[in-house]
């Protein structure tokens, strides 16, 4: 878009609100060269190149008292519009306070922010009225062969049981509770989908007992991999079992006594310096950036200890017996 393109939009934008007190609605105003005025706005606000321009929108929004809405307070009306309606707005159907279309706000921010669009599925009458046992053996073949042909799980609304009509994505939802061994059975499926390399369950269970007996102790965070790549820890944190961690349980011996070499950046107190420790035999770091004393650092781990009554004592060993325990 040429220079003289833009000057003629930003005119035609205020000679808009100057005669209607408001700003335009998606797919509703237009340009004269076609272009759609809201969503132009939209792209163009708060942008350092437009900085001049947007102060002079301002200055006519605080006349004609219009309040441009933030993700957050749009969110916030868009939950109250969803409890009040119990449903998602239709294009055009509602407008936020701002004169902006929700349907369209909706379809975009979705997208990027997963959280907030499961938060208001959960609210609809379809999710919170379906019970998942009365139907589950009737469409469990056409919910597995849609999640098949896709590979993943599908977002909201992106496809439903043909006899029924139920968003795929709110059975997924309701079947983690439902059914949570059958959930992750098929999320570990679509794992190896998209990563043929991806060990089975069982095949890790075996992975992370060998470790265990090689190591005499449950490996920390990101400590050791499984042969896939994925972090044991993390892993087994979620798919540990009663049964199976009796197993480990058999094979461990108590970790060795946990080093912290506390590391003192000098004139720490004049310049704002840094310091931080590192556990030298797990490889974990515990940055304290900020922390003034070592009662705060001990909040943040309680088996921190002085060492001749010094905490930032260069290189300072500090060798914890009983990890949690004494002060």
């Amino acid at each position: 878009m040429t220079k003289i393109d833009v000057e003629k939009r930003k005119q035609e934008l205020i000679n808009y609100i100057n005669t209607n007190y408001k700003l335009p609605l998606n797919w509703k105003e237009y340009f004269e060269d076609g272009g759609d005025m809201r969503l132009w706005f939209d792209s163009i606000y708060h942008l350092d190149k437009f900085k001049n321009y947007n102060q002079e929108l301002n200055e006519l929004f605080n006349k004609y008292n219009i309040h441009v809405l933030t993700s957050l307070e749009k969110e916030q009306e868009f939950r109250e519009y969803v409890s009040r309606r119990r449903q998602i707005p239709r294009v055009h159907e509602y407008t936020f306070s701002d004169n902006s279309d929700m349907a369209i706000w909706y379809l975009t921010y979705k997208d990027e922010h997963e959280e907030f669009e499961t938060s208001i599925q959960e609210n609809l009458p379809e999710y919170q009225e379906l019970d998942l046992a009365e139907i589950w053996s009737d469409c469990k073949d056409e919910f597995l062969d849609i999640i098949k042909s896709q590979g993943r799980i599908p977002r909201h609304g992106e496809f439903k049981i043909n006899d029924r009509g139920i968003d795929v994505r709110t059975i997924f939802d309701k079947l983690v509770s439902f059914d949570p061994d059958y959930s992750e059975r098929l999320l570990l499926h679509l794992e190896t989908f998209h990563n043929p390399h991806c060990l089975s369950k069982e095949d890790r269970y075996l992975e992370y007992k060998v470790a265990v007996t090689t190591l005499g102790y449950e490996p920390d965070i990101q400590e050791l991999r499984f042969s896939d790549g994925t972090d044991m820890f993390t892993w087994i944190t979620k798919y540990r079992t009663e049964e199976f961690q009796k197993e480990i349980d058999s094979i461990t011996n108590p970790k060795p006594e946990r080093e912290v070499n506390i590391y003192y950046i000098p004139e720490f107190r004049k310049t704002g310096g840094k310091f931080y420790t590192i556990c030298t035999n797990y490889g974990e770091r515990l940055d304290l950036a900020g922390i003034n004393s070592f009662e705060e650092a001990k909040k943040l781990d309680p088996t921190i200890k002085k060492s001749g009554g010094l905490i930032l004592k260069k290189t300072d060993i500090i060798k914890n017996h009983n990890p949690g325990g004494d002060k």
